[in-house]
């Protein structure tokens, strides 16, 4: 055992490690695991072109060949640029479209199953390298990393500039291609990828699923708190964002022949007005993601999202690949920090946690009705206060997230009977919830949002010798069937050591006989076990409330043209 915070410092001098790609040779490094067996890595290999200049907001350009005969990629490149969550400082650089790639080293050459990993961040912030994939790599899988374009400069649209949309989407895809065409020089199999994200960067693996390279580029899916059809996933009036950001650099036009164009506008400040964009509607809300996924217009040149999404999610066998998708069972603690303080105001104001996709104005009398529907099922009808705070938590967690993965888990076991689909919900909670530790919320029920990557990944902060022996099973535990996933496309393969370990197999989800049909979930805790419907009752609750206040798709509202 080793310690990581000081492991990388420690090690003089650096082993290097040349792999001859198509576009050049590639330098990196060996580590070693904390299982003493060594691997390689690569940080920072670009798969385009850097998007400056006239390529800004456009889709990637492949890049043929790299600069040099030999790249240096033994040290980390700069994230998309972004706001940093701690600092509040602007950070990154708009050359981001880099990844990054983490592979054992075998005594014989094997070919290994690969995962691309996209990060979450609510489409504005994180990046590919703030994790090491330590325990997957010890299941012997090839991990891939990326970064992808952000905020204004990765989901602006505007088709009359020639803005077509979705180009942080679009990286990710070249991102994918580079692997295809390259990933067999790491000794990875490009006939066995796995896409895999968490909270935004589920919904991008959603969306990746339902695109017509799916099953060219990857050929497994794991969706970790984030599907397509969750009401955020979306951006709303992307055009009038973009006119409102060239009114902040001085246009007072909407015609796109006397706009400035944001082309030219520094990095910063586009940046600094993202804020601006978000719409009055969207500031009271409780989530407020300004940028994100749109429709695409019909005249894109090269569309990734060109059907509305609840169509294509309910269409037949649109997805025949194997799946994973689940949620945490306490996903809202992350989000009720800010509220603490204003619980009053809150009191006040329950519309603000109602979704933007039931179209009801927050004047509208049905508002209030809703609202006296939410106090009842989460507050008992009395007020909203510190004491009874975690019925704060499950509403967001609800709304925002759980509702909506159960809706898509329903819609894919009813539309695609040839994709095995695995449910999952995560309720663990130990010594590595670094996000619901942080939020000082210890005392809530559940496993808060993104506290499930920290039983996946590693950070460079980390010390393997002291981690809780309860957290290191859960840790082996869900990285073997994560990596089981990735080889077989079964998490608990018959007479697998996991599935002995766990007395059961993880069976997938059977398609719903009527609308009371339950449905089989995979519930991650210390002693795992298959359970049906979990949370059933509260999602049923949003259900209800979408089928009597006419839910429309938003994906359809918020088409770019």
């Amino acid at each position: 055992m080793f310690d990581l915070k000081y492991y990388f410092h420690l090690v003089k001098p650096i082993k290097t490690v040349k792999v001859q790609v198509r576009q050049g040779v590639v330098v990196g490094r060996e580590e070693r695991l904390p299982n003493g067996e060594p691997y390689n890595v690569f940080q920072g290999i670009p798969y385009a072109l850097p998007p400056l200049g006239n390529l800004r907001f456009q889709p990637p350009v492949p890049l043929e060949k790299f600069e040099t005969p030999e790249l240096d990629c033994t040290k980390m490149r700069e994230c998309s640029w972004q706001r940093d969550r701690q600092t509040k400082k602007l950070v990154g650089t708009e050359d981001c479209l880099h990844l990054n790639i983490y592979g054992p080293v075998k005594p014989t050459i094997q070919i290994l199953p690969v995962m691309v990993w996209i990060h979450g961040g609510g489409f504005s912030y994180g990046h590919g390298q703030e994790f090491l994939p330590l325990s997957l790599m010890m299941e012997d899988i090839i991990v891939v990393s990326i970064n992808y374009r952000l905020g204004v400069l990765g989901f602006g649209c505007l088709p009359e500039a020639g803005i077509w949309g979705n180009a942080g989407l679009k990286d990710q895809r070249q991102a994918l291609r580079w692997v295809q065409e390259n990933i067999v020089c790491f000794n990875g199999d490009p006939g066995n990828i796995t896409l895999i994200g968490q909270g935004a960067g589920g919904v991008c693996v959603s969306l990746h699923t339902l695109g017509c390279h799916a099953n060219k580029l990857f050929h497994k899916a794991i969706m970790q708190s984030g599907t397509a059809n969750q009401e955020w996933a979306f951006q709303r009036s992307p055009q009038e964002k973009m006119y409102r950001l060239n009114k902040l650099f001085g246009c007072a036009s909407n015609d796109p022949r006397k706009m400035p164009s944001p082309i030219e506008a520094p990095t910063e400040a586009i940046l600094s007005k993202t804020n601006s964009l978000l719409l009055p509607d969207e500031r009271r809300r409780s989530i407020q993601f300004p940028l994100g996924p749109v429709l695409e217009d019909s005249n894109s040149p090269d569309p990734i999202v060109s059907t509305p999404v609840l169509d294509r999610m309910c269409e037949e066998n649109a997805i025949s690949m194997p799946t994973i998708m689940g949620y945490n069972s306490a996903e809202g603690i992350s989000l009720i920090g800010s509220w603490l303080e204003e619980l009053d105001k809150v009191d006040k104001d329950l519309e603000r946690f109602l979704p933007r996709n039931i179209p009801l104005p927050f004047d509208h009398p049905q508002m209030k009705e809703l609202t006296h529907k939410l106090r009842k099922a989460y507050f008992g009808g009395g007020r909203v206060t510190h004491e009874n705070i975690q019925g704060l938590a499950d509403i967001l967690a609800d709304y925002i997230y759980i509702s909506g993965i159960k809706l898509a888990t329903k819609m894919h076991a009813t539309h695609q009977p040839n994709a095995p689909l695995y449910a999952y919900r995560f309720h663990y909670t130990g010594e590595r919830d670094v996000f619901r530790i942080t939020t000082k919320f210890e005392h809530l029920k559940g496993a808060c949002h993104g506290d499930e990557l920290f039983y996946i990944f590693q950070t460079f902060d980390d010390d393997v010798s002291i981690f809780d022996p309860a957290d290191i099973k859960i840790i082996k535990q869900i990285c073997a069937m994560w990596a089981n996933f990735a080889r077989h496309g079964d998490p608990t393969p018959k007479d697998s050591d996991i599935t002995k370990e766990l007395g059961f197999r993880w069976t997938p989800v059977r398609k719903p006989i009527g609308d009371d049909s339950g449905q089989d979930y995979l519930n991650i805790d210390y002693q795992s076990e298959m359970i049906q419907d979990p949370d059933k009752a509260r999602a049923d609750f949003w259900f209800d409330i979408y089928n009597e206040y006419a839910p429309r798709d938003y994906s359809i509202l918020n088409k770019c043209d």
